[in-house]
């Protein structure tokens, strides 16, 4: 923060010390000015935002240097808050999405090897060996699931880090600017000079990420290829549990290996939508209905055991 701006600082105390949100629409420029930086040196980052672009638009000549200089620190700060108070992207995240190429890589590698195996005991007419085309399935199948998950949180964090860069991009813009118009306001320069440099970091990493992610869902097409070739090769009852998948992996599954679910291969209709009966369905149940509103009602008939004329036996009729 600028040494200049101490006296700043203490003529705002005052406003600091107000719990009731000022009006900054009845403040001049440099009661914004000093609201803001205020604000600033208390952590209200939004707050700060807000009173500096104010006190910027009063067009005040005199505090436009140190008003920019002060929303560059706003920005950055908005920035590195979405990166968790840090000044640089997590290198773990790009890390662990390389990591699951290399796992799909060996995962196929793996599974065509068995895939060769496989063919080659049929050919020969020998009872092959499941157990280990089996674990290579379950492998690639648990890489695959993985991935599918950690593309939208990949793709998510590359949201946020765009979001850091413009914040950052305007935080070197405001310094920029305080230093053109105050060219002895050597640390806006500075300032400046060392967000550039944590902004082209993070551009690189972030270009890092999605071309990974692309490559990413590239491997995830050739994996369930050769998962769904080696499934081909490997009996039902030799398909490791995972393969049965459920809803969101049933691609995995070839077509001509896919089980009807139960009830008449119909599947279940999600909550909230509107079931539709097949025509066999539909002429089974009017039938059931005529069979029902066909029936008479039971007619009063002379009870045993003392019963009067007209009154229902003890056992009763369908009611309805």
């Amino acid at each position: 923060m600028r040494n200049l701006l101490a006296l700043l600082f203490l003529a705002a105390t005052g406003i600091a010390q107000d719990k009731k949100a000022p009006d900054i629409s009845k403040m001049d420029a440099r009661e914004l000015h000093n609201l803001g930086t205020t604000r600033l040196t208390s952590g209200d980052v939004a707050g700060a935002e807000e009173a500096l672009r104010a006190s910027l638009a009063k067009d005040a000549d005199d505090l436009r240097p140190g008003a920019l200089h002060n929303l560059g620190h706003v920005r950055f700060r908005k920035g590195s808050a979405e990166l968790g108070g840090k000044v640089a992207g997590d290198v773990t995240e790009l890390t662990i999405a390389r990591s699951y190429l290399e796992a799909a890589d060996a995962d196929i590698s793996d599974m065509k090897d068995q895939i060769e195996l496989l063919d080659k005991a049929k050919a020969e007419k020998r009872e092959p060996d499941y157990v280990p085309a089996t674990s290579a399935l379950g492998g690639g199948i648990e890489t695959y699931r993985t991935v599918k998950k950690l593309i939208p949180k990949e793709e998510a964090m590359v949201v946020k880090r765009n979001a850091v860069a413009a914040s950052w991009t305007r935080s070197v813009g405001d310094f920029r600017g305080a230093h053109e118009l105050d060219a002895t306001d050597a640390q806006a320069r500075s300032n400046a000079d060392a967000i550039e440099e944590l902004l082209r970091a993070l551009k690189r990493e972030t270009t890092a990420l999605e071309e990974t992610i692309e490559a990413q869902r590239k491997k995830q097409e050739e994996l369930r290829d050769v998962i769904r070739e080696l499934m081909k090769r490997i009996p039902d009852d030799k398909l490791p549990q995972s393969a049965q998948g459920d809803d969101d992996d049933d691609d995995l599954m070839p077509e001509d290996r896919k089980k009807p679910n139960a009830g008449g291969g119909q599947k279940k209709s999600k909550e909230g939508e509107e079931k539709k009966m097949t025509e066999q369905e539909a002429r089974g149940s009017l039938e059931g209905l005529k069979n029902e509103f066909g029936r008479k009602m039971p007619a009063g008939q002379k009870g045993t055991g003392g019963s009067s004329p007209g009154k229902p036996s003890d056992k009763k009729g369908k009611d309805y």
